[in-house]
């Protein structure tokens, strides 16, 4: 239908090719597909242009009708997309997990403005129960109340790693078994508490852990030789440290780890649902 309209208005294919950017054979097919689709010519071709036949005269009020009121729609559309969607999460799944969704999100709907809430605590689902953010994102969330809705957009693995120093030191090379990973000790950070208890609870068995207060003096103690961690392959892989040995349990090996979730309320905003859409299918859920 555009290469109609352009054909029609401009009067020629080569000038509707232009307005188009297209390659006049390519207008000349979607001519020839149309007239094949409707049984009927709409144009005859002379050395000046084309001159529209009297069905294509018919035609062009309806065609410009219904690009008029697709217009409208996109301009209300544009309007409604407008507004700020309050978001609590953690620093870490912004900058590891969801920097490239965001970007895309923003670049799309510019009018939207994201603000992001954290928690000292983590506790994005009271926050979102007390209507304090529209959506709440986090690892494994606790099972919510009745009134709201969530789902996982993201469920990825983690790696143990260590340092040359302390594989060296203690004979580890890129593969332990698990009793030698239990008889380790085990650096962790308060955001991997939960992913802890998830895995004492896989291999039925006690960590040796010691748990800091950040990802940053987890990641320094373990660089320091002092125990083994475990952390998401994109902060390790944004180290670019040589001196980082990732490590395998070769006799049983964990499942996947990471699972981060969604949360909000079951009838959410037009401006919420819009950005759980583009959640669900930027993560091909």
């Amino acid at each position: 239908m555009k290469a109609f309209r352009a054909v029609y208005k401009t009067g020629g294919i080569n000038k509707a090719a232009g307005a188009l950017g297209m390659a006049p054979p390519a207008v000349i097919y979607n001519i020839k597909q149309l007239e094949n689709q409707l049984g009927k010519k709409l144009f005859n071709t002379h050395k000046k242009g084309t001159d529209p036949t009297e069905d294509a005269k018919a035609l062009f009020p309806l065609v410009e009708a219904a690009f008029e009121n697709l217009s409208k729609c996109n301009e209300l559309l544009n309007t409604e997309n407008k507004g700020t969607i309050r978001i609590g999460t953690s620093a870490f799944i912004v900058d590891f997990w969801m920097a490239k969704f965001l970007r895309e999100f923003q670049s799309k709907y510019p009018n939207v403005v994201l603000e992001f809430y954290h928690h000292p605590r983590h506790n994005y689902l009271t926050q979102l129960e007390e209507n304090k953010v529209d959506v709440a994102m986090m690892q494994f969330l606790k099972r919510p109340g009745p009134q709201i809705d969530i789902f996982e957009f993201l469920n990825i693995g983690m790696t143990f790693f260590t340092s040359k120093k302390f594989a060296t030191a203690n004979n580890i090379k890129d593969e332990i078994t698990t009793e030698r990973f239990f008889e380790l000790p085990f650096i962790c950070h308060a955001q991997s508490r939960t992913v802890l208890d998830k895995l004492e609870g896989f291999f039925g068995q006690k960590l040796k852990a010691v748990e800091v207060a950040s990802v940053l003096i987890a990641y320094n103690m373990v660089m320091d030789g002092q125990g083994i961690g475990i952390f998401f392959d994109d902060y390790l892989d944004a180290q670019k440290d040589d001196q980082i040995v990732r490590l395998r349990i070769k006799d049983r090996p964990p499942p996947p780890l990471a699972v981060h979730e969604c949360a909000h309320h079951k009838n959410p905003s037009a401006l919420v649902a819009l950005f759980v859409r583009e959640l669900k299918r930027f993560y091909a859920l």
